[in-house]
């Protein structure tokens, strides 16, 4: 239970500091002339990178432990806030955006797995990993604006610097069981796509249309959007501070749901409205709609994490949950790249009404396929 607690503790390190970046690295862009259009294309880079670092990992823990990785997170954390300290051009940030994809990587190779394996397969402790990540990247969204402003960029990259050394400090305090010895052949059996079931095939392909999805309002896009809006830096770091805050409370509160197919349904289908109407809210009502879409995706994330501890074969947890995600993040990689493109030519909506359509495509599928039992 300790190792849990500090696992967790990890989490919180890390997903604060995601969630103060989220925010000031879009502004720090903006404010330093990068155009939008290569915003877009650096930040594409990061679902890439985190995603074949992932299955690295992933796939690597599953023989040798999970808390290598996780000391590995808060090692690249600290790198990548110094890089982001001293960028000034695209290809600089694009250094610190391969920093973070890794550092993203290396804890969601074992994150997951590693409490799957302390509870004994238990999917709500998926839940209560997916709110801790909500609180503490909803704190750090929170934060950001107001550190921005009394401490300044460099200081605020040096705090999130130093949220890397907890997370190295604490991460030594695991406890973890080494799997065997390295198996190549079995190392490729576990990610040898063809040996999974018809029903696991599919939903990587939903994973794929999710994140085509996610790619065309995450990252850059929701800050940049509230700046472009008028708001003030204070202001877009406490827009998106509630919305994940929100999402994560609702996350909490929906994760006794029963019904979860019902669930996945009707949340999905608010978000693809939420998202529609996003397109083509006026700046009084903009600040409003996405608190709300930040309540759905609370609601979302109850799904997505049934979905992953009912298809996952126990045996290679790590490398199954990397499989599924490395559909949603090159999707999201494609759709980050070609946002940045969309709102140059056509504004915000041309980016938000693909996201509300390629959404349906995930919930419809998945309400088809989910059982509960």
């Amino acid at each position: 239970m300790h190792s849990v607690k500090n696992a967790l503790l990890i989490q919180v390190f890390h997903s604060f500091a995601s969630g103060v970046l989220g925010v000031v690295i879009p502004l720090m862009m903006k404010e330093r002339n990068i155009e939008v259009v290569l915003i877009g294309f650096v930040f594409a880079s990061m679902p890439l990178i985190m995603q074949f670092g992932r299955m690295f990992f992933a796939t690597l823990s599953d023989f040798f432990g999970r808390k290598p990785f996780f000391i590995a997170n808060g090692f690249l954390g600290t790198v990548s806030s110094l890089v982001y300290c001293f960028a000034y051009t695209p290809m600089e940030f694009l250094f610190g955006k391969i920093a973070e994809g890794t550092k993203e990587g290396a804890i969601w190779a074992v994150n997951r797995a590693y409490l799957l394996e302390r509870s004994r397969g238990d999917w709500r402790t998926l839940v209560i990993l997916r709110t801790t990540v909500y609180l503490a990247y909803a704190t750090g969204s929170l934060a950001a604006g107001f550190l921005m402003v009394s401490i300044f960029y460099e200081g605020t990259l040096l705090l999130c610097a130093f949220l890397g050394v907890l997370g190295v400090l604490f991460s030594i305090t695991l406890v973890d069981d080494k799997k065997g010895e390295f198996d190549m052949q079995q190392a490729l059996r576990f990610l040898d796509f063809r040996k999974k079931n018809r029903k696991f095939k599919i939903f990587l392909f939903l994973f794929f249309m999710m994140g085509l999805s996610f790619g065309f309002r995450s990252g850059y896009v929701i800050p940049y959007f509230l700046s472009a809006s008028g708001f003030s830096a204070e202001t877009v770091g406490l827009i998106v501070g509630v919305m994940i805050l929100l999402a994560g409370l609702f996350s909490y509160l929906f994760s006794k749901c029963s019904r979860v197919k019902e669930l996945i349904l009707i949340s999905g289908t608010a978000y693809s409205v939420l998202l529609t109407l996003l397109g083509f809210s006026p700046p009084a009502l903009t600040a409003v709609l996405v608190i709300l879409v930040g309540i759905v995706e609370g609601m979302n994330s109850i799904g997505q994490e049934g979905i992953l501890s009912k298809i996952c074969d126990k045996e290679s947890y790590g490398t199954d949950i990397g499989l599924l995600m490395m559909g949603l993040h090159i999707g999201e990689a494609g759709s980050l790249a070609l946002s940045g493109v969309l709102i140059a030519k056509g504004g915000f909506a041309a980016s938000f009404i693909p996201a509300a359509a390629l959404y349906s495509a995930f919930y419809m599928g998945t309400f088809m396929l989910y059982e509960e039992k």
